[in-house]
């Protein structure tokens, strides 16, 4: 039974990843998402081998459920009893220390989780709203990309600041700050961090970006107007790029920035044209 128990821990995160996945937007939070269901992964284990099974289920959704109120008291608590709150609101009292705490850091990074699965599903959900049907007709691939282009970023970077939220009682109760799940928790709270902040910066840089991109897909749309071979047109659209920002300082246009300048490569202008629905 004991040989088998890695088994079972690694297909419960199987399991939400498999159902995490199916959703359009999970590319944007993959390392996030991978990083809380091994913390999920590991705090079953340590509560499987225990030998607490059957009251695994039980003590882990109580303890999600009393989350909030349990931190409340063990904040406050200067005996540093967080297992006994656990073991309170669980109903559980058989127990250890260990366990406890293994169920309320399996109950933070629950509730991270669902921040951002309820921000994917929300996010995708508005995607659509301008829309009178959905297509069924469009590859995956291309469904995804739809889909990341409607994200409103302030609603991402949101939800990236409470998926943090959510996790901040692992790192900071002194009840916790030895424990080797502890790591875990804060790894993944850096993951988000610099992913807001990748966000952000994009964000800063977005309208030169916006005002270099319209420029190219202007462009494309030009060629195929004409009559242009589509399969033709990123090659013609990457060399009249090439032709503008070769241009004297004061000829170019005013979304030639330094970036641009570096000259796009092909496959940056083919990625630009595909992610606008050009080619």
């Amino acid at each position: 039974m004991t040989d088998q128990q890695p088994t079972s821990h690694s297909m419960l995160s199987a399991g939400l990843i498999k159902y995490l996945s199916a959703q359009p937007l999970y590319g944007l939070c993959r390392e996030q998402l991978a990083a809380v269901c091994h913390l999920i992964d590991q705090c079953c284990q340590r509560i499987q081998t225990g030998g607490i099974d059957s009251d695994l289920r039980s003590m882990c959704i109580k303890t999600t459920m009393h989350e909030e109120i349990i931190f409340q008291y063990a904040s406050t608590d200067n005996r540093a009893r967080l297992a006994h709150w656990v073991r309170q609101y669980s109903n559980c009292y058989s127990a250890s220390d260990r366990e406890a705490h293994a169920a309320y850091i399996m109950a933070c990074a629950v509730k991270a989780l669902e921040v951002l699965n309820d921000w994917m599903r929300a996010a995708d959900n508005a995607a659509w709203l301008h829309i009178k049907e959905i297509p069924t007709d469009w590859p995956w691939d291309l469904y995804c990309r739809f889909v990341e282009s409607q994200v409103d970023t302030a609603e991402r970077t949101r939800a990236l600041d409470e998926y943090v939220f959510y996790l901040q009682p692992i790192t900071s109760l002194p009840c916790l700050i030895d424990d080797e799940l502890t790591p875990l928790a804060d790894q993944a709270m850096r993951s988000a961090i610099r992913s807001k902040g990748g966000i952000i910066s994009g964000m800063e840089r977005s309208q030169d970006v916006n005002a270099r991109d319209s420029a190219i897909i202007s462009q494309a749309d030009h060629y195929l107007a004409m009559g242009m071979p589509r399969k033709n047109v990123k090659t013609a659209v990457h060399a009249w790029l090439k032709r503008e920002v070769a241009k004297p300082l004061k000829q170019r246009p005013e979304w030639v920035t330094p970036e641009t300048e570096k000259a796009l490569t092909r496959k940056s202008v083919e990625a630009i044209l595909e992610r606008n629905f050009v080619l």
